[in-house]
């Protein structure tokens, strides 16, 4: 079963400064959900990253993500 989990991404843009920035990610487990960010993250060609959290959302978090089976959403 799919679940809304939220991840919490850290880069440096090009000047040097911290960028983080929220995902919401539909997936089976927090694995799955790492891996699917991961994957969009080397797609877009992000290299140097930190994944600093991944959560669960909470129920009022997933009612506003509205995420479809297998989907990942930028959520700032």
């Amino acid at each position: 079963m799919q679940m809304p989990f939220v991840t919490t991404v850290s880069f440096a843009d090009r000047d040097g400064t911290a960028v983080h920035l929220q995902y919401g990610v539909s997936a089976e487990s927090e694995t799955e959900a790492r891996s699917a960010i991961e994957r969009r993250l080397i797609n877009q060609e992000l290299y140097h990253y930190s994944i600093l959290e991944i959560r669960r959302a909470t129920s009022l978090e997933a009612a506003s993500f509205d995420l479809a089976a297998g989907a990942i959403k930028l959520l700032n």
